[in-house]
């Protein structure tokens, strides 16, 4: 039998994105002679039932860390002339032209192909970026795959065809400056600078003028010239500015590699005073971060740290040594110092240099949430990344501030009200409780946590470690109105696994009674959620669409008068209800088969709401299949009849009367090529002939 397409795929763990890819290749395996070969990166039970619902050529594959490797299984494997690859968290929009491709002949006039890959940046489907992707060749016995990551498919031989045709992917998914303005004191700083070419002021002027506009060359230069003229003159003063601002001005130039170089010889040959030596060690430390230099990072956070001790206890020097902008407060400006103090603590964390990374992160201000708050989103990234020997210095954190209040147990914090314990630490304790088994201390806890905490990013933190430990969440309800609720939820959901769907299905069970709203509010989130990182089939993703109108506008309806939700009122009202009155009334057309008016109304709605325009995209995607498909459009003779001819199947596959099977499904499937049944069999079918062949 001849094979004009293999289609390999990898299969992981991702059921819910295999299932709609290996839907939208449907057409490809009805329409051409083509096999499907799926390779089983794991061994996930439900991975495999889906994988076997659509072909016999299953191989188990042992993960090693290698893409090509496993590629090169598909690939030794395919018979197909032609050879096409694609992932299982990607989809095809439609296949048409690459059936075309082959039915039409024009395959013979080429020996490879790119199709499109569309990159989403958002769940939404609204920001996305296409990249043309090298995954069609015909294959020659040189083909193989190379490259343990981003593997490449090699060689590619030309004359190479360009689909317009794409995959949806979703992998990639978690200031402009002002125009330069004319100063009124340049030209007469200029003028100045002509009548007086040896006044530094001057150039400490003009640079810090030239710098206001974003001419960071003309800064740099006359920043250099007073540097010059400070030398000369020995105006150590003068040029401890100087040497600072010009640290500042080559970090803004492109490469990162000559302002550290500048920096260095400014530390080493110049030598700067304390203050100016401080300024420059912040400087180093984020352009070596930038740079991904971690053991320079933490070399000169150590330096920047002993240094600002040694100004600390010597006071004086920060009067004596500072000079405009560039004082005391500069260097502890909260954003500038912790920032530093952050990538001083990744660094370590990323060295495995554990006492260097609890020293520095022990320097933030675990008594002021204020300032603790704009850090949280980098601890949570941290305890991601390096888990244990991150959680353990947070720990040593919470003990010193526990041994200086004189308190022996966390649990006892209840008799100290006036107490101020970082809520943040506080949670990492109870989240360690949590995890080794359900206990009253950690429930405690956490829900003391909940109790005492205002700031949004931890009760973000809360609410989704509510979920995923299955707690009841109705404190958090309790202390927060519907608008912040609304945001916490908005959020947190967005970052949550799709497997946790059910535990927030659970949740809105709980708050439906005492706060309905707040219910519909997190129904809403959820549905959104699902309809997003689901990967919806019909007619599951139209029930859902369904439900997330009608529940949006149950929401509303508490929320507003009567009147108010009337036709003739639809343009006061918010993005998310004039969308759900749209798509309902859009969905309603399509039951009716109308599909010109409920083409149109979805469009209306992509308008109204943009975020939805992924959803709407796979809704129009999906509908178009189904308005090619004859099943719709049959009776229910066909269906009987249909089923009698599959039951001829059957027994002629038992009896393995391939040939008679192959005349009666050439003529079946084109009419049913929904029928996974059909299409599995047809696979058989390939893999026999395939055997029969080999002997």
């Amino acid at each position: 039998m001849y094979i004009a397409l293999t289609i390999s795929l990898l299969a992981s763990n991702r059921t819910a994105s295999l299932e709609r890819c290996l839907d939208s290749i449907k057409p490809l395996l009805v329409k051409i002679p083509c096999e499907l070969i799926i390779v089983l990166t794991n061994t996930d039970a439900d991975v495999k039932k889906i994988a076997e619902n659509y072909t016999p050529q299953l191989i188990p594959f042992k993960w090693c860390n290698d893409f090509s490797a496993a590629r090169n299984i598909g690939l030794k494997s395919a018979q197909g002339e032609w050879f096409l690859y694609i992932d299982d968290d990607e989809w095809f929009d439609d296949v048409d032209e690459i059936c075309q491709f082959f039915l039409s002949g024009e395959y013979r006039h080429y020996n490879s192909a790119h199709y499109i890959q569309r990159n989403y940046q958002n769940w939404e489907g609204t920001k996305y970026s296409d990249f043309s992707a090298f995954r069609m060749i015909k294959r020659i016995s040189a083909s193989h795959f190379r490259g343990e990551i981003h593997e490449e498919l090699t060689p590619r031989i030309a004359p190479c065809k360009y689909f317009q045709t794409f995959v949806h992917h979703y992998g990639y998914v978690t200031d402009s400056a002002n125009s330069p303005k004319a100063f009124r004191n340049i030209p007469m700083l200029l003028q100045s600078i002509e009548r007086h070419p040896k006044q530094v002021k001057n150039y400490i002027q003009i640079a810090k003028e030239f710098g206001l506009e974003g001419n960071w060359k003309a800064a740099e230069k006359y920043c250099r010239i007073g540097l010059d003229i400070c030398q000369k003159s020995k105006d150590s003063y003068s040029m401890g500015w100087l040497q600072a601002y010009l640290a500042y001005l080559t970090g803004k130039a492109p490469g990162k590699a000559q302002a550290i170089q500048e920096i260095i010889n400014i530390l080493n040959e110049e030598s700067p005073s304390e203050l100016v030596r401080l300024i420059l060690y912040q400087q180093l430390i984020y352009l070596y971060f930038e740079a991904q230099e971690s053991e320079q990072v933490v070399r000169y956070g150590w330096k920047f740290e002993n240094l600002l001790d040694e100004m600390d206890s010597q006071a004086y020097l920060w009067k004596e040594q500072s000079y405009g902008e560039f004082c005391e407060n500069y260097v502890k400006n909260p954003e500038r110092l912790f920032g530093t103090r952050a990538a001083c603590v990744a660094s370590a964390l990323e060295l495995q240099e554990q006492k260097s990374a609890a020293y520095f992160l022990k320097r933030f201000p675990w008594d002021t949430e204020e300032i603790l708050g704009r850090y949280y989103s980098d601890f949570e990234k941290w305890k991601t990344k390096y888990a244990a020997p991150y959680v353990q210095i947070l720990f040593e954190i919470l003990q010193d501030i526990m041994i200086s209040f004189n308190i022996s147990e966390v649990s006892c914090i209840y008799k100290y009200p006036d107490i101020q314990i970082p809520i943040y630490l506080l949670l990492q304790k109870s989240l360690d409780s949590l995890s080794k088994e359900i206990n009253t201390d950690g429930l405690n806890l956490f829900i003391y946590c909940i109790l005492h905490t205002d700031n949004a990013f931890l009760q973000q933190q809360l609410f989704k470690e509510g979920i995923r430990h299955q707690i009841n969440v109705m404190p958090l309800a309790e202390k927060m109105d519907l608008d912040t609720w609304n945001i916490c939820t908005a959020k947190a959901i967005k970052e949550l696994s799709y497997d946790l769907n059910n535990q927030l299905h659970i949740c809105e069970a709980e708050l439906h009674e005492k706060y309905y709203l707040h219910s519909l509010c997190l129904k809403r989130h959820r549905l959104e959620q699902k309809l997003n990182k689901g990967f919806l089939r019909w007619p599951k993703l139209i029930e859902t669409l369904e439900e997330y109108c009608l529940c949006t506008l149950d929401f509303y309806r508490g929320l507003y008068r009567k009147d108010l939700l009337c036709e003739e009122r639809i343009g006061l009202l918010p993005c998310e209800i004039r969308f759900s009155m749209t798509a309902l009334n859009a969905l309603e057309k399509l039951k009716q088969e109308k599909m010109a008016e409920a083409v149109r109304l979805f469009g209306d709605g992509i308008h109204i709401y943009p975020d939805m325009t992924g959803i709407i995209t796979e809704v129009f995607r999906q509908t178009a299949r189904r308005m090619d498909n004859p099943m719709l459009h049959a009776g229910n003779e066909f269906f009987q009849l249909a089923e009698k001819i599959k039951e001829t199947l059957k027994i002629l596959m038992d009896a393995n009367q391939t040939s008679q099977a192959s005349e009666i499904l050439a003529q079946l499937l084109p009419l049913m090529p929904e029928d996974l049944e059909l299409i599995w069999t047809n696979q058989e079918l390939i893999r026999r002939a395939k055997l029969c062949a080999y002997s």
